[in-house]
């Protein structure tokens, strides 16, 4: 039986890590918020090189809060023959929403109420997914709130 290898994580305070670290997680972010139109540009203008670059970008995160002790209550007033429940799901995964449940009321002259629970979202997303959601063709109402335990 093969070992299973295992990685080793450790949070740092940002004063803490070599100034190459911090740029290739200034890389990253500018690239992920489209700041930079490419890598080249992007280690050009925060003074790295690319193989300094490509050496680090997969073993440095940024790291982002979560609140793991509540969970994010979405709850959609729907008309069924025109919102798409798979657009809604695909809205939720490509902003990392770990899903808990989905409750989905009876069908009343077209309209059907979606509860959805969710974890590990950080702040910023939750805004973002109500903005999203609400734009889906379809979604009459989205109301949110979040569960503390």
């Amino acid at each position: 039986m093969a070992e299973q290898k295992t990685e080793k994580f450790y949070l740092v305070e940002k004063r803490a890590l070599p100034e190459v670290f911090r740029k290739v997680i200034q890389v990253k972010e500018g690239i992920r918020t489209n700041l930079y139109p490419s890598i080249n540009q992007a280690v050009k203008s925060v003074g790295i090189s690319r193989s300094a670059y490509y050496k680090y970008h997969r073993s440095v995160f940024l790291y982002q809060e979560t609140d793991s002790d509540s969970a994010e209550v979405f709850e959609l007033m729907i008309i069924i023959d025109l919102a798409s429940q798979n657009e809604i799901l695909l809205t939720l995964e490509n902003n990392s929403a770990k899903i808990v449940s989905i409750q989905q009321s009876p069908i009343t002259k077209s309209l059907s109420n979606i509860q959805i629970v969710c974890r590990s979202l950080h702040s910023n997303q939750t805004k973002k997914i109500i903005r999203e959601l609400t734009k889906i063709n379809g979604v009459d109402r989205v109301n949110h709130h979040r569960i503390r335990e």
